[in-house]
């Protein structure tokens, strides 16, 4: 498998060209986030460096940071809160320089904390992006540890490497290499398309989906969709919604059945609406956001549909975990759990939209978990804030490895959930806490969501 995934990265198809790409500092216009990259706010601790520029720090006996920015002898002093510009260098014999705006902040704990706000805007054909400096280092080309992600959007991915395949709403690329500041730019690409071009849809909304919650969007595997394509056809022939195919049908394949086996499947929804119906359901979401998935299969067959998304995965590293779905912040949310086959609210025909957390372990007990509505304004309240009266609990099915329907799927899926018993509001904001033990080891959080009637209940449950 590890073969073929190389080879799958490093080939390069025949239409594929380098491309112009336009890199050009900017102003972050928000905080960012992440999911896959830890903590963007960096401690000072004795100081930091950047781009070769060596910034020493220390806390006053009042708390107060002392910064030597110009490593003189002569300090700035900040009390809570300063954005400070720094210069940093690229590489070369004429290195380009940068001037980046670097925050610091002092929190609650007394601890001091940096991040860089100047951001690279890169625009590649019509399609824009935005790349963070998201280890604090100066440097904005660090595969893996600096994050990117489509102009507007507010989590970031993981820089994507050399040989990686990612893409855009309209474009797959790969070969992206750039110096430390964004100089020297390149990259490669083509048109996203999909080996059967009515299944382009459903490898966009895919796309849609992970970008909302800060995970890389990929492109299709080939080989993948064509097995997949051969499973949907063989659920359109015989009129039904199925995983293994039953020699001597009409349709049937060995590769049909294997991809029918592996793949997530639906019936009666366009190609648009596939991948947000997916991921209104609990069991069939982690197919569509599995962070370390590297390409997908997708297949569409009149009104039968199919998703690959775990075949072609590639290494998940500990910093990846735990993946959060909604994510903090995040509108639009959907009102309703998308019925699915497994039910995992067996006899509840009007349940809530699943909270899920996935983890690198199975290994799991949600010992707390609290969903509340909270009263208009209450959304702008800063985190531990007393709520004001109106704040309604909402009642939830709990989920981890040994609770909930198919406790076997909960632990397969290495996840907790909680899914409320009746649907949410609209228009409304959410507070979820959840408190985990991972092997041992106690994890908590308490983030809040938005809901929206954007995204309709499902008609027909997936498999």
């Amino acid at each position: 498998m590890r073969c073929l995934l190389l080879s799958l990265l490093l080939a390069a198809p025949q239409d594929e060209k380098t491309i112009k790409i336009q890199v050009a500092p900017q102003d972050s216009p928000a905080h960012y986030q992440a999911q896959l990259l830890g903590d963007l706010d960096r401690p000072v601790a004795d100081g930091l460096t950047l781009g070769g520029t060596v910034i020493a720090a220390k806390v006053t006996d009042k708390g107060a940071l002392e910064l030597d920015l110009k490593n003189d002898g002569k300090v700035r002093s900040i009390s809570k809160k300063e954005i400070v510009s720094v210069p940093v260098q690229g590489e070369g014999d004429k290195p380009k320089s940068l001037t980046v705006k670097l925050e610091f902040r002092k929190r609650e704990d007394g601890t001091w904390v940096y991040r860089n706000l100047t951001t690279l805007h890169v625009q590649i054909g019509a399609e824009q992006f935005v790349i963070v400096d998201a280890n604090g280092n100066g440097s904005y080309a660090d595969a893996k540890q600096d994050g990117m992600t489509w102009e507007g959007r507010q989590w970031l991915y993981p820089l994507p490497g050399e040989y990686e395949r990612w893409c855009s709403a309209t474009m797959e690329f790969t070969g992206l290499t750039l110096g430390p500041v964004g100089e020297n730019a390149s990259v490669k690409a083509k048109a996203l398309a999909t080996t059967v071009p009515a299944a382009l849809g459903i490898l966009k909304g895919i796309n849609e989906e992970r970008v909302e919650i800060g995970l890389t969007p990929r492109p299709e595997d080939p080989k993948l969709s064509a097995d997949l394509q051969k499973h949907c056809k063989y659920m359109a022939a015989n009129n039904i919604l199925t995983h293994p195919e039953e020699a001597g049908k009409p349709g049937y394949s060995e590769e049909g059945h294997k991809a029918g086996m592996r793949s997530i499947l639906g019936r009666g929804r366009s190609a648009d609406d596939v991948a947000a119906m997916m991921v209104q359901t609990y069991f069939h979401r982690q197919d569509v956001i599995r962070p370390n998935t590297m390409a997908f299969g997708v297949g569409i067959e009149g009104a039968f549909t199919g998703i690959d998304g775990r075949t072609t995965m590639g290494q998940a590293p500990a910093i990846y975990w735990p993946v959060l779905s909604p994510v903090p912040g995040q509108s639009g949310i959907g009102l309703t759990y998308g019925k699915e086959a497994p039910d995992a609210c067996p006899g509840d025909a009007q349940a809530g939209y699943p909270i899920t957390v996935y983890f690198g372990t199975s290994n799991l007990k949600l010992t707390e978990g609290t969903l509340k509505l909270l009263p208009p304004g209450a959304a702008q309240l800063p985190p531990g804030a007393k709520m004001p009266a109106g704040t309604t609990p909402v009642d939830c099915y709990l989920y981890d490895p040994q609770t909930g329907a198919s406790a076997d799927m909960t632990r397969y899926q290495q996840c907790v959930a909680m899914i409320p018993k009746d649907p949410l509001k609209a228009n409304a904001d959410y507070e979820v806490g959840m408190t985990v033990e991972v092997a041992g080891k106690p994890w908590s959080k308490t983030w809040r969501f938005n809901t929206s009637q954007s995204k309709s209940s499902r008609e027909r449950p997936p498999r």
